[in-house]
């Protein structure tokens, strides 16, 4: 009997960046270019300003045969909007592949692509572990093995941008990423695709390095604007769905690791709500002097 070979889908692997040309050509990069398993095209998409002709020689050159696609992001700042724009454009051009995302100062293990596509068969999900890494030393590992929605309302068991490895389809199923979410972009995807009750997989290895207190302006630094910006608006996304003890949790997790208290979160979610409220109010006196 002739055996039948499980025809695998292309890969691309996606990665959003300010851009960050030292992250890029000193972690992200290099390790896809060390993959055992290439992926079929990289989408790089900048969000602030356009890589220069010099710094994209350099990728190119660092590349080799890893087919390059370089992008600008399109949508509202951010990673959501980077990330989308890299989706909008595989959408277009292949329709149907699995996507690795990799954030631009986080690397892989060399096996890390193989290891997934290997867990993708009949699957349109593949989780993989992290390591978290801390001035090159790797201070922990997380490597899940069962994950439901209702634990992202609280926290993140184990689902982050770099070990995101996805169907497209379901992906677009989805939704896609919130465009103008600043942060809490994974828990926000992950909520939306399990609700889907997709079919998911575990490698059960950490394949991943997610690197912490690399830089200031990180997300995940202390007491981060940006960070009280992105939980307020995963909260008034969320918080109907929350019963109090996972409010209780989630405030207690945010101060422990952000240093933001759920009075200050709570003041300001006050402050957009009324702003949002101003707004539609002007949008609404506009469009009825238009009408008139």
């Amino acid at each position: 009997m002739a055996s039948t070979r499980v025809k695998r889908k292309p890969l691309a692997v996606l990665i959003a960046t300010c851009p960050r040309i030292d992250c890029l050509l000193e972690t992200s990069l290099p390790s896809v270019v060390a993959q055992t398993r290439k992926p079929d095209v990289l989408v790089i998409v900048t969000d602030k300003q356009p890589l220069s002709e010099v710094e994209i020689a350099r990728i190119t050159q660092m590349l080799g045969s890893v087919g390059l696609v370089i992008l600008e992001n399109r949508f509202s700042q951010g990673a959501a909007g980077s990330w989308n724009t890299g989706i909008d454009y595989l959408s277009t051009h292949i329709s149907s592949c699995f996507i690795a995302i990799l954030d631009d100062d986080d690397y892989w293990d060399w096996h890390h692509l193989a290891k997934c596509e290997e867990h993708s068969i009949n699957a349109e999900v593949v989780i993989s572990g992290i390591n978290i890494v801390d001035r090159h030393n790797i201070v922990t590992s997380n490597v899940p093995s069962k994950l439901s929605s209702e634990d992202f309302l609280i926290g993140n068991p184990g689902w982050q941008g770099s070990n995101t490895f996805i169907s497209l389809e379901l992906l677009n199923r989805a939704g896609r990423f919130t465009n103008g979410m600043i942060s809490c972009n994974d828990r926000d995807l992950a909520i939306r695709v399990l609700d889907l009750s997709p079919s998911i997989k575990f490698t059960n290895q950490a394949t991943v390095y997610w690197t912490i207190n690399r830089r200031e302006d990180a997300l995940s630094a202390k007491r981060s604007p940006q960070k009280l910006v992105g939980v307020c608006d995963f909260y008034n996304k969320y918080r109907n769905r929350m019963a109090q003890r996972q409010k209780d949790l989630f405030f207690n997790r945010i101060e422990h690791l952000f240093e933001w208290t759920q009075n200050e979160i709570e003041a300001e979610l006050g402050k957009k709500i009324i702003e949002n409220e101003t707004n539609e109010q002007v949008e609404l006196k506009s469009t009825n002097n238009a009408q008139s």
